[in-house]
């Protein structure tokens, strides 16, 4: 029923997917994956996709991830982001990499002196991040959940790249990290970036949140960081065109 609500959607009849999905629901009301479609379909904004859905899009994606997204769409975020880490001059931290996927941003920034764990909902994807040896731990799990058990003060940085935008809502997410991290602390994330005119959380078709700068900034100082920083970067190319987006710097006092 998803696929053809989803096909029925490409086509144009949207209408006909919405109803087909609305039958799918009233059978299944536990059906997040459903429930998520049927609201996109109707044009609203669901706050986050299902894990379930997440994890089964990487885990598909996991054998050709490396070559397609750097290769193919130019994804930039993991090698700036492992910049921007070495730039602080730190001599020993500790890193929680959030979303790690198969661990491109490890291979950029090389083994931390301390921890360098790193987690994903996909287990295929952790199979090919432990190939590079060099996280000191890999979890599987929800990021949510890992950060709920995350004891206090244990990280110096946590990252978060291109993942973020299948979150969505980042209400709880930004307070968990800052919870997570010690004084001096940064959490450093990239998120796609709505245009002026748009809510500050938009789901695009491509089923990717991209987030308002002004919403991002406000979670950050609400959260308790004393500093964010926003740097624009075209994340990745969709269709040959660059897809605009911004690393935030959040800074723990």
């Amino acid at each position: 029923m998803l696929f053809r609500s989803m096909a029925l959607s490409a086509l144009g009849r949207n209408d006909e997917a919405v109803a087909l999905l609305e039958r799918t629901r009233q059978r299944e009301p536990g059906n997040a994956i459903a429930a998520f479609y049927l609201a996109s379909f109707r044009g609203e904004t669901p706050a986050s996709q299902p894990p379930e859905l997440v994890q089964g899009i990487f885990d598909g994606y996991a054998d050709n991830f490396d070559h397609q997204l750097v290769g193919q769409l130019k994804y930039r975020v993991p090698r700036r982001v492992a910049q921007i880490i070495r730039a602080r001059g730190l001599d020993r931290f500790d890193l929680l990499d959030l979303g790690c996927g198969t661990g491109l941003m490890g291979v950029y920034l090389g083994k931390a002196s301390g921890k360098f764990v790193g987690v994903d909902l996909s287990p295929r994807m952790l199979e090919q991040a432990r190939r590079h040896k060099i996280y000191s731990e890999l979890k599987q799990g929800d990021l949510l959940a890992t950060l709920s058990e995350t004891a206090p003060a244990s990280f110096d940085i946590v990252t978060s790249n291109d993942v973020f935008i299948y979150v969505g809502d980042l209400t709880a997410v930004i307070p968990a990290c800052f919870a997570v991290l010690r004084s001096g602390g940064a959490l450093i994330f990239s998120c796609e970036s709505t245009a002026g005119v748009e809510a500050d959380l938009v789901l695009r078709p491509s089923k990717r949140y991209a987030h308002s700068r002004a919403s991002i900034e406000a979670l950050c100082r609400t959260a308790g960081f004393s500093n964010c920083r926003l740097e624009d970067i075209d994340v990745r190319l969709e269709n040959n065109a660059p897809i605009p987006g911004f690393i935030a710097i959040a800074e723990k006092a």
